[in-house]
């Protein structure tokens, strides 16, 4: 998004009744400043107005990709994450779900263009600072919580696939692999935004199973060609990996197995 295109899409967003801030993004490898988080709150951002604006910034060829965010839902999910209480949830389109971490990773690389005089995105960027670069409730939390959701995904795929059902398999093999992400971007302390990207980005990462993205990808193809049993070898390997990483990690956190 170039200056000209941001500030006009400032000046027609911004006098919106009940919009709290206006976010960019820019700079990271899942990350697209042509997506604008708009931050409003409950009930104050009526959708008829927002569609008058997003016409006619059309019209004068300014595209907007936007997303809403309820202010005080973001400033509750982001308390949560704080106090290493890590929630899911389904929607449409997130196939692997929205992981509350995801909010608090929305305010963490977002670019401020615009906010109330209150300056609410400012201040949750600012809480989230005070814990570092990455809070370590959240990142203890988010490993011990999808170390559970990828052994219990592997568990129940591998007695269906052992019974010829490997459509669940292969679904139960995403679940863990997208578990997996976010604990890799853990270990790492980076927040990670949503599943989407998200494999290729932890394969980039400096702790991380040797190969990640190629083996997981190497997993589907067996499934594929229906061969569940090169797939669960290639599984327990990266499964046992994983452990390893994590064992790691827990050593020098007391108390947290």
């Amino acid at each position: 998004m170039d200056q000209v295109n941001r500030e006009k899409i400032v000046s027609e967003l911004k006098s919106i009744p009940g919009l709290k801030g206006i976010v960019g993004y820019g700079g990271g490898d899942n990350i697209t400043e042509s997506a604008i988080l708009l931050y409003h709150v409950a009930g104050g951002l009526t959708n008829q107005e927002l569609e008058y604006v997003v016409r006619r910034l059309d019209d004068i060829e300014v595209p907007l990709h936007y997303r809403l965010r309820e202010i005080d839902s973001v400033v509750d999910a982001i308390s949560d994450c704080l106090d290493g209480k890590i929630t899911i949830k389904r929607e449409s389109g997130h196939p692997f779900g929205v992981v509350n971490s995801s909010y608090a990773a929305e305010i963490h690389y977002g670019r401020i263009l615009w906010e109330s005089t209150d300056h609410p995105i400012k201040a949750l960027k600012e809480k989230l600072s005070e814990q570092g670069l990455y809070p370590e409730k959240l990142r203890q939390a988010t490993i011990a919580y999808f170390m559970k959701e990828a052994a219990l995904s592997l568990k129940n795929g591998h007695s269906a696939a052992m019974q010829g059902g490997i459509h669940y398999a292969s679904g139960s093999f995403f679940q863990a692999a997208c578990s997996w992400v976010q604990v890799i971007h853990a270990l790492n302390r980076q927040f990670l935004l949503s599943e989407k990207g998200g494999l290729k980005r932890a394969n980039q990462l400096p702790i991380s199973p040797k190969q990640f993205r190629v083996r997981v990808n190497q997993v589907y193809r067996y499934f594929a060609a229906n061969n569940p049993t090169l797939a669960y070898c290639e599984i327990d390997m990266l499964e046992s990996e994983m452990n390893e990483l994590v064992g790691s990690f827990a050593e020098d956190v007391e108390g947290f197995f």
